[in-house]
């Protein structure tokens, strides 16, 4: 997983990125036409919402001389969807994030863990394997996100990765962030998963129709796989993994049952955990956790496993606690 650096303007951003990308010649695959087109869609409704993420997208185009309009086709719209478990938990004093990203080896190449400093926006450490876009992080303000993919529909609208780089960049409370994603069209059906530094958290599950609710926590947490949990989203026609479900009461239960203190080691063994299929190794089909993180909204200290957490040791990311510090 490269660890990049990124501060100043979303252009200024951008434009270091595409001198990275262009010492390493980097290239665009071929984009259909279709894909182009939907690009194109979805980079209005951007343009509208969320300028400046295409300010950082034109700055990398200009530095890595890429066509800047493949290079939108190419960041706003993608067709596979991700696999994670997500849970977030409370005792009162402390709040945690946890998540596996689950998704093909192939995709390990283009592994990132980014300390994003934007001068118009809150710092973040975040991961991704979408340069530009975030799959989750942490703020400055103790503000965690995290999303979960449900395979359905597409459509012109803000793609999760987006979405995500907002509610980091823009957002400090739980609520914030609810009033965000509840008030934009959507690229695609997804849940996210929200938590912030004093315990508050939700999960806002996103229909084809950009119909949502929010599930608020039980018994001081939540969890989201990849699936619907709310009763009013159970009518929709998802595709459902096998191992969703499995995931999901596993780690409920985990929570449910809790008799350890609640630390860093009691969510690496619920994120390890084969027995609920939590570490995923979907060999046969070239699918599994690329990255196990932890995040501590109070202390904004970060602990990742790059690749499998059932054999790969957690390591202490401090970049955003010792930044706060200064």
């Amino acid at each position: 997983m490269d660890k990049i650096q990124l501060k100043g303007s979303y252009y200024d951003m951008g434009h270091y990125y595409g001198k990275m990308l262009a010492k390493a010649n980097f290239q665009l695959p071929p984009i259909t036409k279709k894909c182009i087109e939907l690009g194109l869609k979805c980079k209005e409704y951007v343009n509208s919402i969320f300028p400046e993420y295409l300010e950082e997208l034109h700055g990398i185009a200009t530095a890595a001389s890429l066509d800047y309009n493949s290079l939108c086709a190419f960041s706003l719209v993608v067709q596979e969807a991700t696999n994670c478990s997500i849970f977030a938990v409370t005792d009162g004093s402390q709040t945690f994030l946890g998540r596996n990203y689950d998704m093909y080896y192939s995709f390990e190449n283009y592994l990132e863990t980014t300390l994003c400093e934007p001068a118009n926006g809150y710092r973040s450490v975040s991961h991704s394997d979408i340069f530009v876009g975030r799959e989750d992080g942490m703020n400055e303000q103790g503000l965690a996100i995290a999303q979960s993919g449900i395979i359905s529909y597409l459509k012109p609208g803000l793609s999760f990765w987006v979405i995500i780089r907002y509610l980091l960049d823009k957002c400090k409370t739980v609520q914030e962030g609810i009033n965000f994603i509840t008030d934009i069209p959507h690229y695609s059906t997804m849940t996210y998963l929200l938590a912030e530094k004093n315990g508050k958290m939700a999960v806002v599950e996103i229909g084809p129709k950009d119909e949502w609710v929010v599930r608020e926590p039980e018994n001081n947490f939540l969890v989201s796989t990849n699936h619907y949990n709310h009763p009013d989203m159970q009518s929709i026609k998802i595709h459902i993994p096998f191992d969703s479900k499995t995931r999901y009461n596993f780690i409920k239960d985990s929570l449910n049952n809790k008799k350890n203190q609640l630390d860093v080691n009691f969510i690496q063994q619920i994120l390890s955990s084969h027995e609920g299929l939590v570490c995923s190794h979907r060999d046969n089909i070239g699918l599994g956790t690329l990255w196990s993180v932890i995040y501590n909204l109070n202390t904004l200290e970060v602990w990742r496993a790059e690749g499998h957490p059932c054999k790969t040791k957690y390591l202490e990311d401090l970049r955003l606690s010792e930044l706060k510090n200064i």
